[in-house]
């Protein structure tokens, strides 16, 4: 299972999934009660350039908009534009740690979307690695996420409406700029 702990204090980023632990620093974060937003560089990858991240936890959802490298020749249909994770947040002070819950949502850059890895969520109830509160908090965020992009099939659109809400100034927690661009 995969848990990512989101430092607001050292702007870092440390995934830990399938025993293994990767660290990614910010640039850029903002966070409110019920909603975190980051950008930073996407590290060693050979199309995406850069992720923003939208973090909703009371919609169970945690959303990457990635940037490719400009000029790739590469089939569109491979390449990502938008990764949703279906996600339970527990919330501190000074860092949410996300819990990965197995079901994702993604549109492809040729436009095309797809739920997928029910397989895996499927894999996680079976072998009771996730409870009834995480099968719940999961299927909730699959539901929040269909139901905002297919409203108008422009999940910008569906961001924008959750950031107008949970994005109030008196609602703000953290908000900090990295001076150093600590890239690849």
């Amino acid at each position: 299972m995969k848990h990512t702990v989101i430092d607001f204090d050292q702007m870092l980023e440390t995934v830990n999934k399938d025993g293994r632990k990767h660290k990614y620093y910010i640039d850029d974060m903002q966070v409110y009660e019920d909603y975190l937003h980051y950008k930073r560089n996407y590290v060693n990858h050979p199309y995406h350039e850069k992720i923003e991240y939208h973090l909703f936890p009371k919609e169970n959802i945690g959303v990457y908009s990635l940037t490719q490298y400009q000029d790739l020749d590469v089939d569109q249909r491979e390449l990502y534009k938008y990764y949703v994770d279906m996600v339970s947040v527990e919330k501190s002070q000074k860092r949410w740690i996300i819990k990965d819950l197995y079901l994702d949502f993604i549109i492809k850059c040729d436009g095309n979307h797809y739920v997928v890895d029910v397989d895996e969520f499927n894999d996680a109830i079976k072998s009771m690695e996730i409870n009834s509160e995480d099968i719940s908090n999961a299927l909730s965020g699959l539901d929040n996420i269909l139901k905002g992009y297919y409203k108008s099939f422009d999940i910008n659109e569906f961001i924008n409406s959750l950031i107008e809400i949970y994005s109030k100034e008196q609602y703000k927690i953290f908000n900090n700029t990295r001076r150093l661009n600590y890239g690849t």
